[in-house]
């Protein structure tokens, strides 16, 4: 098997070092206000955590039967990667179904995964559809778009969502090529591969991914401008953002290989296996801009490690996991 993870002794995994909180050429614990003309200095407000419930993976039309915790943990709001059901319908059918009456007025943030694409291939004016239901049931389905969830006390965290499908560059720009060619008869949906939308290829899914990649990117990057004091432009993909607000990525696939097992036989299969689960988007999480969370599902295990300033949790439903239906991340 090739070396699929670095070594110890490979300087890339030298960066994980703390960095600090936010890059910026002012004095810490202070944000620059105003234009350049006239500069306001303010001292950032002490930041309040938001306490996000997390799961992804259910499959509760494959997995059989999921009853939510009784009680429910303490959350502020419900974050779903993706997986529900082999709908996108269903999925949300579900969702509304298993939290009525529970979660008073909590808000309820979900991506799609690659199964609720599994009979229909993403489409603009099926998701618009699909938001607006959910919508009407306190659901704020994610598709490149962003949303505001309030931190009690005071404070926002800003959540820019979308599936991100794969690049298949998981293993090297080289590998990627490879992968692509043999997906187009690999990639069934089937024997625990990710779900196919009907009609896709894979250069389908790396034009999708181009789309979400920058849209996340770009939302990112509004978020530490506004932060800083700099007005968001006519067209921002994000706007009032205050001192000590925070961002938070929620995906369906994984944005990193360290999200995939060591010991996943998976990566005994052709190269586009793995990279059909996730993407190398590491980069992000080193970079100015950095989200101080990323949250995503479809990887056979639960994770929680850190890239830079960017901690990456996974909660997938399975058996033997480590899997946790009460687990509450803080941001």
């Amino acid at each position: 098997m090739m070396d699929v993870f670095p070594s110890p002794a490979d300087p890339g995994l030298q960066s994980d070092a703390p960095l600090p909180d936010r890059p910026a050429p002012l004095r810490p614990g202070f944000r620059a206000r105003g234009t350049a003309a006239a500069t306001e200095f303010a001292v950032a407000a002490p930041r309040r955590l938001l306490r996000l419930w997390v799961l992804s993976d259910l499959r509760v039309d494959r997995e059989g039967p999921f009853a939510l915790p009784d009680p429910l943990p303490d959350f502020d709001a419900l974050l779903v990667a993706g997986g529900l059901a082999d709908s996108l319908d269903e999925g949300l059918r579900w969702l509304a179904s298993a939290l009525e009456g529970r979660i008073a007025g909590r808000p309820v943030v979900m991506v799609a995964g690659s199964a609720e694409h599994r009979f229909a291939a993403p489409d603009p004016a099926r998701l618009a559809q699909a938001r607006d239901w959910a919508a009407a049931r306190d659901i704020r389905l994610l598709a490149d778009d962003t949303t505001r969830l309030d931190v009690p006390g005071g404070g926002a965290v800003h959540v820019v969502g979308c599936t991100l499908w794969t690049d298949w560059c998981l293993l090297g720009r080289f590998e990627a090529q490879l992968a692509r060619v043999q997906a187009r008869g690999g990639w069934s949906g089937r024997n625990g591969h990710p779900a196919r939308p009907p009609g896709w290829l894979p250069h389908d899914a790396l034009a999708a991914h181009a789309r979400s990649r920058a849209y996340v990117e770009d939302v990112l990057a509004g978020v530490v401008q506004q932060e800083l004091g700099l007005r968001p432009g006519t067209h921002a993909l994000v706007s009032g953002v205050r001192p000590g607000d925070r961002a938070v990525v929620l995906t369906h696939h994984a944005p990193s290989r360290r999200s995939l097992p060591e010991r996943w036989p998976g990566w005994f299969a052709d190269a586009w296996l793995a990279a059909s689960f996730a993407s190398d988007l590491e980069g992000v999480m080193r970079s100015w801009g950095a989200p101080a969370l990323w949250v995503h599902g479809a990887v056979p295990e639960a994770v929680d490690f850190r890239v830079a300033r960017t901690r990456v949790v996974a909660n997938p439903r399975g058996h033997g996991n480590g899997f946790d239906p009460r687990l509450v991340v803080e941001v």
